[in-house]
């Protein structure tokens, strides 16, 4: 049997096989690299109700989503409801996007450093990627301009993506930088992919006026479990707009219960969003009290980025059994580590990193 090269199978590294390792000899591991919401009891309970009302075995197919579910997100995100287009979730809305811009062989600009996932998305598409540069300052993180700009004029360069707050640096796009990628993109004919499913979780941050967004229930309701997402495309030609029909016609693959009770689920997402803003605004005063000026500034998301001094994950692993993910996981350094602020309590763990930071680092 003849395997696709766009989809490699490697081997796990040292760190995740020292980790397994533990968990097969019957060791409890901390972790510290978990955002899955829903360990946590952020979700709000009234959702399994709602579904049950939804439920129906009624097929209502539409390529772009069921046009109630679309008016729901029109009035609370704004424009029309034919703006939108519904997706499983926003890694197929990427899947998308990527089928309707490029052809294999073409190109889309991601930032660097940056969650991995658009990497192996863009590359099932059967697109490479190019790697744009951002760089950090003390009051933060800003775009490498030159970079963003030599990426773009490359050959067969399609899109740049911006995502707004940034996993894992939390930096916001702010709307002079906006402003900038914007007219870089126009010059070289390129589509502007804002990713902005962290936006309510940041301080003070706007939406990146782009031709796609992409959001979904999965961090705005604190439930992945939904699988829901969307693209909000005000600005399309009429002929791209139908392009992109035919992309969402070939899948079908929003959940036809979701999409009926969007409406009800949308009514309980201001509640959430404060509910994990709390969480998230406790995590980062705790990290901060035991980290003080090593705890990088936290714009947005629901991580934050501590400087150790030195690579400690792998003895983090082993003499405290809590797993955290270094820098170089994300194109960082490997002094730095990733670290979910979304754990309760989180005391325990953040403890165990202060043991293992060296005093002076």
């Amino acid at each position: 049997m003849h395997l696709s090269r766009r989809v490699p199978v490697g081997s796990a590294n040292e760190l995740a096989r020292l980790r397994a390792k533990l968990l097969t000899d019957g060791v409890a591991v901390a972790e510290l690299t978990d955002t899955n919401p829903t360990n946590y009891g952020l979700a709000d309970e009234r959702i399994s109700d709602i579904l049950a009302r939804a439920t129906t075995t009624c097929y209502e197919p539409d390529p772009r989503g069921l046009l109630s579910a679309r008016e729901a997100l029109a009035a609370r995100f704004g424009g029309e409801p034919g703006h939108y287009w519904l997706t499983a979730s926003t890694s197929e809305a990427y899947s998308w996007l990527f089928a309707l811009l490029g052809d294999p062989g073409d190109q889309v600009a991601i930032p660097a450093p940056g969650y991995p996932l658009i990497e192996p998305l863009a590359r099932l598409s059967g697109l490479e990627v190019g790697e744009y540069r951002t760089f950090y300052v003390a009051r933060g993180w800003e775009y490498d301009l030159d970079s963003v700009a030599a990426k773009a004029a490359g050959p067969g360069m399609r899109a740049l993506v911006v995502v707004n707050p940034n996993n894992p640096t939390g930096a916001l796009t702010d709307s002079d930088a906006a402003a900038q990628l914007a007219a870089i993109c126009a010059e070289h004919g390129l589509a502007l992919i804002a990713d902005e499913v962290f936006l309510p979780f940041s301080d003070g941050g706007v939406p990146v006026p782009a031709d796609f967004t992409l959001d979904g229930l999965s961090k705005l309701l604190a439930a992945p479990g939904l699988k829901l997402g969307w693209i909000k495309a005000p600005s399309l030609s009429r002929e791209a707009a139908a392009a992109l029909d035919v992309v969402a016609d070939t899948y079908l693959s929003a959940n036809s219960a979701v999409q009926r009770a969007l409406p009800e689920l949308l009514a309980l997402a201001d509640d959430t969003v404060a509910r994990v803003n709390a969480r998230l605004r406790a995590n980062l005063d705790a990290l901060r009290a035991a980290f003080g000026p090593r705890v990088r500034p936290v714009q947005g998301g629901w991580v934050a980025l501590v400087d150790m001094g030195e690579d400690v994950s792998q003895r983090l692993l082993l003499e405290e059994h809590v797993y955290a993910h270094p820098g170089w996981f994300y194109g960082l350094d490997a002094r730095t580590l990733v670290v979910s602020l979304l754990p309760s309590p989180p005391s325990a763990p953040y403890d165990a990193l202060r043991r293992v930071a060296r005093p002076d680092s």
